[in-house]
């Protein structure tokens, strides 16, 4: 079993929804391939996006 988002792009084109709860609401970048996620362990190189409302 894939354990990244990239690793998983066929699986998540079949089931949307679950695609969904992987990556909403999105708090970290994958700075190699640019996919979103709310948790580090799904993305190859993630990084933490800032909170607008703190800027």
């Amino acid at each position: 079993m894939s354990n990244t988002l990239c690793e998983m792009k066929k699986q998540l084109k079949a089931d949307f929804s679950a695609y969904k709860l992987l990556v909403c609401p999105v708090t970290h970048i994958c700075t190699k391939c640019g996919r979103g996620a709310n948790d580090t362990g799904l993305l190859c190189k993630p990084e933490r996006l800032k909170n607008s409302r703190q800027a």
